[in-house]
């Protein structure tokens, strides 16, 4: 078993996995498709949840190797169960890599995990967000992203409000969706146009 990836090379980026735990199982997440690996990477944290010492100094590790744009959370987890420790964690890869942009990948549950509006925390720390919503039917959402039973009532609303608050603080908001087998791609490009965001449709693995 190779050693818990925290930060890795993709695209034009630094990705970081800073958590496992989510308050989804979305039936097509590749972790369950590919048992917790991308490539040659592996991306269960057995050990616990890194610190934030240790993914700066995973981060570091990777941007010595190749130029980058921009620095993603984006594991195989919702990063922003790590809310606490993203003020220490962003301000520190400001100052190391002041050109590069910040970005959050989501399931738009954080401000549901917090029991609070999120967004202006947020927007006061990265430069985008990436809001995994797949659908624009609550139905389809609540089948294909499978949350866990605190999120499942007032999950799909949730997450449109927090796309909502994410434009209204001023961060660049893109709503994704998965090509997949009945989803109406069009409605999803509809929904999150009324919501203020761009859409961007992703690939099925």
């Amino acid at each position: 078993m190779t050693s818990p990836t925290i930060a890795y090379p993709f695209k034009t980026g630094i990705y970081l996995n800073v958590t496992n735990r989510c308050p989804t199982a979305c039936r097509f997440c590749i972790k369950r498709i590919l048992k917790w690996r991308f490539e040659h990477w592996n991306f269960r944290l057995s050990g616990g949840e890194p610190t934030v010492a240790r993914i700066l100094e995973a981060c570091a590790d990777v941007a010595r190797l190749r130029s980058f744009s921009e620095i993603v959370f984006c594991g195989y987890g919702e990063s922003t169960y790590r809310l606490p420790d993203l003020p220490e964690l962003c301000g520190a890869l400001r100052r190391q890599y002041p050109g590069a942009r910040l970005r959050l990948n989501t399931v738009g549950l954080g401000s549901l995990i917090w029991h609070r509006d999120i967004t202006p925390e947020l927007a006061r720390l990265i430069d985008a967000v990436a809001v995994s919503l797949n659908t624009a039917d609550p139905e389809q959402w609540r089948s294909l992203l499978a949350p866990l039973a605190p999120f499942r009532a007032k999950g799909f609303t949730a997450a449109q409000d927090f796309v909502r608050g994410c434009v209204a603080a001023g961060l660049r908001t893109t709503v994704t969706a998965v090509r997949l087998p009945g989803v109406d791609m069009p409605a999803v490009r509809r929904l999150a146009a009324s919501l203020g965001a761009s859409f961007r449709a992703r690939p099925a693995l």
